[in-house]
């Protein structure tokens, strides 16, 4: 099987080299590098050029005539690749010497799966966390059931979008075939929440890159806030905010990555009616009938005037 790497660059001269290496450095060798510049001011351009001399036939290097930004290069980069696998890969990450063996493993045995994300470690000069996702308590474990469960999509909308782009792979032909073109946010939101809603995204429970962490990057990593002391809220309440509105935002995402789609025939759609219906029998009837008037009237949580004989 295989691969191309889709790296983007812009004034990374500082551990541009070491990454480089870590791709070369592998059990499985990839096929092509394709480098998207977008204006580098500093020596970033002369390793580049440096590496393309070495190795003529693997790297693809290309200069932006103009700055694309962080998401416009990234998807020139992705579409420029010809590999039937793409891993996406940051400039200042360090690869683990089995990554791409474990990735094509993983398609290989999982054909049903368009892209797949693994874990990662976090430095900053030396190895902090082990886990990327254990340090934002997020278990392997809960990944893989939130996967086998078809619950994951719901998951990066509840929690946060918890995957990194330089974590992730995926098949050429997805792109084509989930419609991925003009990206309307960054890669690595938009690839993963499109495949995750599709539920043709796959996991490896392993950290087998590690992701720098520092000052200079586009995109860093969204370090925990401290806990905020929250008001007491009823049982009733409670249930809506992580019941009934959490599921409005899912559906709202859902329309947003799959546009021109009919949600109410997904899944998601049925999740969130039975949880809308269930909040609503928990108030008395009189708040009931009162909340599904004005539901209907601001036209809110898709009630309508037979629900409000139904339930």
């Amino acid at each position: 099987m295989k691969v191309s790497v889709a790296l983007c660059t812009y004034n990374g001269e500082q551990y541009l080299t070491e990454q480089l290496d870590s791709i070369l450095n592998q059990t499985a060798a990839v096929d092509e590098v394709v480098i998207c510049d977008d204006g580098s001011s500093d020596k970033t351009l002369q390793i580049l050029s440096d590496y393309h001399t070495k190795y003529p036939d693997l790297f693809r290097i290309f200069q932006n005539k103009t700055n694309l930004g962080f998401i416009k290069n990234f998807e020139k980069a992705i579409r420029l690749c010809e590999c039937p696998v793409i891993i996406i890969s940051d400039q200042d990450d360090v690869w683990e010497n089995n990554k791409v063996s474990e990735t094509i493993s993983f398609f290989e045995k999982n054909p049903q799966c368009d892209g797949v994300f693994h874990d990662l470690k976090l430095i900053d000069g030396q190895i902090i966390q082990p886990s990327y996702l254990n340090w934002k308590d997020i278990s392997h474990k809960d990944v893989t059931s939130e996967i086998e469960n078809h619950t994951l999509f719901e998951a990066l909308v509840k929690k946060g979008s918890f995957i990194l782009g330089c974590a992730l792979a995926i098949r050429k032909e997805a792109l084509q075939k989930y419609g991925m073109q003009d990206f309307p946010i960054a890669h690595d939101y938009y690839i993963v929440q499109k495949l995750s809603s599709k539920n043709k995204l796959g996991f490896i429970p392993a950290s087998l890159s590690s992701y720098r962490l520092h000052p200079n990057q586009v995109y860093g990593l969204r370090y925990k806030s401290e806990k905020r002391e929250e008001k007491k809220v009823t049982d009733t309440e409670k249930y809506f905010k992580e019941n009934v509105w959490l599921y409005t935002k899912i559906l709202e995402r859902y329309k947003e990555i799959n546009p021109g789609e009919d949600e109410k025939k997904t899944a998601i759609y049925s999740k969130f009616i039975n949880k809308r219906d269930t909040y609503l029998k928990m108030l008395s009837f009189g708040k009931r009938k009162l909340y599904i008037l004005k539901c209907i009237r601001h036209q809110y949580l898709d009630l309508m005037t037979t629900d409000l004989f139904r339930i």
